[in-house]
């Protein structure tokens, strides 16, 4: 059954790549001259640190939550529509999955294109990720970006080095309803702890939790990451909690070794603010 899908996703592939080359989709951008990278990017975090690193004219194709607003949308990584990227003529096609994709492959054969997949989860995964990502709008005529990619990981490693005062269990939410936290291996619970902080949560992942799993963990302080109003119930689980408002903590990009640092920072001050009265 698999071979038979796969060739049938092939051969759709091939028909919307020809079907493209003679009508483009509306807001197709012509194709550039030479090898000016041309990129579609079905991630908002690839997305995000292709702009940090100076790519951002060149990004084409882009997810419905991906922040360059010159770029087509061209649907999400698990509905992406393969003739409105073979009609951007990209270069160079970037994904995070741990799946492989023929037809995305075959289209990007059809357009001269590469495909390349990450998996930003980890602080590290992110790092690990900034020098090749460079290398690559680099060789797409983008030629600050491998300096950009050296200046964004001096100034993550300076932040990380100031350590935060609160060393007792914190909680972070990412959702209150239901309850979703920040739990051990995930690129919050890597910073907070890089930087002298303790996770009120020890499983792995992003776990789901009820009110009264909250309660019980009774931790130092909860912070609920996000807007929105927060439920009654979370006074009960502790006698802190802060609320910050900060989208690099919500996205595992090249802006949350930056930013989330300084994000969470003020998440120390505050807690320290309240536990002493101020």
């Amino acid at each position: 059954m698999q071979p038979i899908l796969a060739s049938l996703a092939t051969a759709a592939a091939l028909a919307f790549a020809a079907a493209c080359g003679r009508a483009p989709v509306e807001g197709a951008r012509t194709p550039a001259a030479g090898n000016a990278a041309r990129i579609v990017s079905l991630s908002p975090a690839l997305t995000r640190t292709v702009c940090m690193l100076g790519g951002q004219g060149a990004v084409v194709g882009r997810t419905p939550w991906c922040e360059a607003p010159d770029a087509v949308i061209v649907g999400t990584l698990e509905d992406r529509n393969l003739e409105a990227i073979a009609a951007l003529h990209p270069t160079l096609i970037l994904r995070q999955s741990s799946t492989e994709d023929p037809a995305l492959e075959t289209v990007a054969a059809t357009s001269g294109a590469s495909v390349h997949t990450w998996h930003f989860d980890r602080v590290e995964d992110v790092r690990a990720g900034l020098a090749p990502l460079a290398k690559l709008l680099a060789a797409g005529g983008i030629p600050g970006a491998e300096a950009a990619a050296r200046d964004l990981l001096e100034r993550h490693q300076r932040a990380i080095a100031a350590p935060v005062r609160t060393t007792l269990p914190v909680l972070f939410l990412f959702s209150v309803d239901p309850p979703m936290a920040f739990g051990a291996g995930t690129y919050v619970d890597d910073l907070w702890r890089t930087m002298g902080g303790a996770n009120a949560i020890s499983k792995a992942g992003y776990p789901t939790l009820t009110a009264e799993d909250v309660i019980r963990l009774a931790p130092a302080a909860v912070v609920v990451i996000g807007r929105g109003a927060l439920p009654s119930w979370i006074g009960s689980a502790s006698p802190v909690q802060v609320q910050v408002d900060a989208p690099d903590l919500l996205e595992p990009s090249a802006r949350m070794l930056v930013d989330g640092p300084a994000s969470l920072h003020r998440v120390d001050e505050s807690i320290a603010s309240a536990r002493s009265g101020g």
